[in-house]
């Protein structure tokens, strides 16, 4: 097997290591014009960590303006208007690199500095640039799908109710930018943007496909294919409107073939290559499929090859299907060891059956050039180029650790980095810096009295309008000043919780005054109050690669809680939980409702059953489970609590009850044997905001998350959304601990 492991082993173990949470300032630089070049140095988890540069014009002892931000760290870019504009975007606001003019603007930019740990979400741009399409944040897990306008910045709403997720929107542009796919409130729809935003397009109920999610529908060469329960249509885009307009009387287009069973839009994944011949199918991300299409038929269609995925190496956190110009498909899948170790990334050939090509540690998801033929990746400090059909290497990027990029054609790629935003032209290999990202060191050039900034090896002088960037062939050795004979310049102790520094202006004639530079860096807040998640494991670990991904990223810990069942049926798992760090504790013996319970459940059950498992999980794990337990659902009895803190236990109660299991007001309880269904909160949005009043109420607590069931399978699960928990909880301003230090 070919491999491009990184060795990036610095990289990685400071990456590990947890970051002081907040803000800090540092290397100032005050010339005699009163101007501030100073940086900002954000550290928060689950985002990366830069130092931007900033400016500010000193008037009266205080910035005339709100500090503005010179450098752009890249962590989302796009690129508009047919390839002429590149934009950035970061916590910061949004800015726009033009290659016309060589020139970096911001279009938009915060008055304060950011201290959401929300990573930005992702944006859906046209092909050709014109449009894109974007969630507008309303509460933790809910916004509005809204289309915008590059030319104008106009914006309309498509739905003021869409699910947010930090990697897919659920919309799917036509290759030639006319049409888009879009789906709200369970159902596939699909509209023009010209049209729209001209107010011409016909009502929303006669431009519907179909139900299902957007994973229901694919493009493929000049057509749209649709899976509906267990059948294939195909729907010729220009027989989109009319399919829409009477579809209840000709129905959704043309029978291409049956699927053995249904597709669940919420669960399963397709694609369909360029030529309309074969189709790949990703059931619940386990089950790979493939199969011919060779013509029009409600017939099964034929299968090349039906396997699950099985691997000694770890479970499966995600998988994109690629495409080469034979119509042969390639997957891509992000994999957590079972060895507890980081994520790995690998691509397998699915031809007649799943065959391995190569992998990587930490690798980004590939990124696809507009016509397919190359596919990008990142891990660590390189980017590699690969030709889709071949898989040779084509192209290799090294210097800096990658945040972003995006393809300009197919031969050159943008790579945004922790230091640099870089032109890399693919066929000759010759790359060049733009701007900068960031900035380890800023000062005034006292001869020409420019900003110049520093990044690594790279020096940069920028003009009069801080929007030309010029990159220097060398360093320049510049004095540093902190004052100048009206104003000294200085970083100073907060009362901030969320900074860890202040800088400072003193006035140096008439009436002596200091004040800070951002106001709100020197406002006493409150100290930071803590949450724990505990991690539920009953009888099925659908959700673990996807917890374990998300706790990876965010360098937090968590509490598994095991029950029994999930150590007997998993002990490859049970292991591997183990060995990641998380805090292991019990969820006793028996999947049992002690509050309707037929047994006695008195002190010598409590004891034994959490002996019992106590002696189950060293036997997988050769490790102990620490003395922290609750009950199944829990729901424990005074005598059960008891009976568990004699045997040494200390008790971790649920924040909002039941958890997942919770029920809303006026419903009436589930029996224990459904409890492990996530049915009681309508969404995962409901549950996440429940969570947080519960916390803020509370003062802290501990968020049960179920690792999965086996029993009634829910549409939506929140380990499928715990980055958006996890986010959403730092935000309201508390710090994830373990649930040892919250346990009673």
């Amino acid at each position: 097997m070919k491999k491009f492991r990184i060795l990036c082993c610095i990289f990685m173990a400071l990456a590990a290591l947890p970051l002081a949470a907040g803000v800090s300032f540092g290397s100032a630089d005050l010339n005699d014009e009163d101007e501030i070049l100073f940086t900002v140095r954000r550290d928060f988890p689950g985002t990366p960590s830069y130092r931007t540069l900033f400016y500010a014009k000193l008037v009266n002892g205080f910035p005339a303006e709100s500090p503005r931000a010179l450098t752009c760290y890249p962590e989302r870019m796009e690129l508009l208007s047919a390839g002429k504009i590149l934009q950035i975007r970061n916590r910061y606001g949004t800015a726009r690199y033009s290659f016309e003019t060589g020139t970096l603007e911001w279009t938009e930019q915060a008055d304060t500095i950011p201290l959401d740990s929300m990573p930005l979400f992702p944006r859906a741009v046209s092909p050709d640039g014109v449009w894109s399409c974007f969630v507008v944040k309303t509460g933790f897990a809910e916004g509005t799908l809204t289309f915008e306008n590059f030319a104008t910045g106009r914006r309309m709403s498509l739905d003021p109710h869409a699910a947010v997720s930090y990697d897919s929107l659920p919309v799917k542009w036509a290759p030639d930018s006319s049409l888009v796919l879009y789906a709200k409130e369970g159902t596939v729809r699909f509209c023009s943007p010209d049209a729209l935003f001209r107010g011409i397009e016909i009502d929303e109920a006669y431009r519907e496909i179909g139900p299902g999610s957007i994973d229901s529908v694919c493009w493929a060469g000049g057509s749209v294919f649709y899976i509906d329960g267990d059948m294939l249509y195909k729907i010729n885009v220009k027989e989109l409107y009319t399919t829409g307009l009477y579809s209840p009387v000709i129905g959704r287009g043309t029978p291409v073939g049956r699927l053995p069973e249904p597709f669940n839009p919420s669960r399963d994944m397709f694609s369909v290559d360029k030529n309309g011949t074969s189709l790949l199918l990703i059931k619940s991300g386990k089950i790979f499929s493939r199969y011919r299409l060779s013509g029009n038929s409600a017939d099964y269609l034929p299968v090349v090859f039906s396997r699950p995925y099985v691997s000694d190496f770890g479970p499966l956190v995600d998988a994109v299907v690629l495409w080469d110009s034979d119509g042969t498909p390639y997957v891509w899948m992000r994999l957590m060891p079972y060895s507890g170790g980081k994520p790995m990334a690998a691509v397998y050939r699915a031809s007649d059956f799943l065959s391995p090509l190569l992998s990587a540690e930490n690798s980004c998801r590939p990124i696809i050039s507009p016509d397919g033929s190359r596919a990008a990746f990142f891990s660590g400090s390189t980017v590699y180029v690969y030709d889709v059909s071949s898989w040779k290497r084509i192209g290799e990027l090294s210097g800096e650790n990658t945040a972003s990029a995006v393809w300009e054609g197919d031969d050159t790629l943008y790579v945004g980095g922790d230091r640099s935003v870089r032109r890399w032209n693919v066929a000759s290999g010759e790359s060049t810096a733009l701007f900068l990202s960031s900035a380890s060191s800023c000062s005034w050039d006292r001869e020409t009295g420019r900003a110049t900034v520093t990044a690594g090896r790279k020096s940069f002088s920028l003009d009069a309008s801080f929007k030309k960037w010029t990159e220097l062939s060398s360093p320049r050795e510049n004095t540093v000043s902190i004052q100048n004979g009206r104003y000294r310049v200085f970083f100073g102790t907060t009362p901030s919780s969320r900074f860890e520094n202040a800088l400072y202006v003193r006035t140096l004639s008439g009436n002596a005054v200091t004040k800070a530079v951002f106001p709100e860096s020197v406002q006493k807040t409150p100290a930071r109050k803590k949450a724990a998640l505990a991690f539920d494991a009953y009888d099925s670990a659908d959700g673990l690669p996807l917890i374990l991904a998300a706790l990876d990223t965010y360098n937090i810990r968590g509490t598994f809680f095991f029950n029994g069942e999930f150590i007997r049926r998993y002990p490859k798992e049970t292991k591997q939980i183990s060995l990641t760090g998380n805090t292991c504790a019990s969820l006793f013996f028996s999947e049992l409702d002690f509050t309707k319970s037929p047994f006695v459940i008195d002190e010598d059950f409590i004891r034994r059953g959490l002996a019992r498992n106590e002696d189950e999980f060293f036997r997988c794990t050769g490790k102990e489970l620490s003395l922290l337990w609750h009950a199944p659902f829990y729901r424990a009895t005074s005598a059960a609590r008891k009976a568990g803190k004699k045997a040494g236990y200390a008790y971790a109660e649920s924040v909002n009850g039941d958890g997942e299991r919770s029920t809303n007001a006026g419903q009436a309880a589930p029996s224990a044997r459904d409890s492990s269904a996530y049915a009681e909160y309508p969404s995962t949005a409901a549950f996440i905001e429940a969570c947080i009043t519960a916390l803020t109420e509370n003062g802290g607590g501990i968020v049960p998350v179920s690792v999965g069931s086996s029993r009634k399978p829910a549409s939506e699960r929140v380990y499928q959304k715990l980055d958006l928990l996890i986010s959403a909880i730092f935000d309201a301003g508390f710090d994830i601990v373990g649930a040892d230090e919250l346990a009673q």
